[in-house]
């Protein structure tokens, strides 16, 4: 059992630095070396098996145009793997979005519908104001014949 002296003590012995160059090297350069290395060998095993030691030109070309296509073959698979994902997330959307539309138009209905009303009990006043005058000017009128209603209320 490790008593607090003790502890501090082992812990006092961890250089992180140290430790954090080990795992550098062990976890990111190490692996790169390594994946480097056997793209080379693949790449000199395709060469020497397409004849480059016999001389054939058609093979080393073939060869050549293999090892310039693959990389941008490699960079582009993400894309094309969104671009499925994608194609399926919206094949999942298609039967969820007429509802939610639905939904969408039945909220964005019943809000037209209650600012119309909101709109026509806010105006309801002034046209029973513009109303009355109207009939006044009539009566005014109809009492005076001579009068055309120039002078208003």
């Amino acid at each position: 059992m490790q008593t607090t002296t003790s502890f501090k003590q082992d812990k006092s012995n961890i250089d992180p630095q140290r430790t954090h160059r080990q795992q550098r090297f062990w976890q990111i350069i190490f692996p790169v070396i390594i994946v480097g290395v056997a793209l080379v060998a693949g790449m000199v095993y395709l060469l020497l098996t397409a004849g480059a030691a016999n001389g054939d030109v058609a093979g080393l070309a073939q060869t050549a145009m293999v090892i310039l296509t693959l990389p941008l073959l490699l960079m582009l698979l993400p894309i094309l793997v969104i671009t499925i994902a994608l194609i399926i997330l919206l094949g999942k959307l298609a039967g969820w979005l007429p509802k939610a539309g639905g939904h969408v138009f039945e909220f964005s209905e019943n809000v037209r519908r209650s600012v119309q009303k909101s709109t026509s009990a806010a105006v309801t006043p002034l046209f029973f104001i513009q109303q009355k005058n109207a009939e006044l000017q009539q009566l005014v009128r109809s009492i005076h014949p001579k009068s055309k209603g120039e002078r208003g209320l």
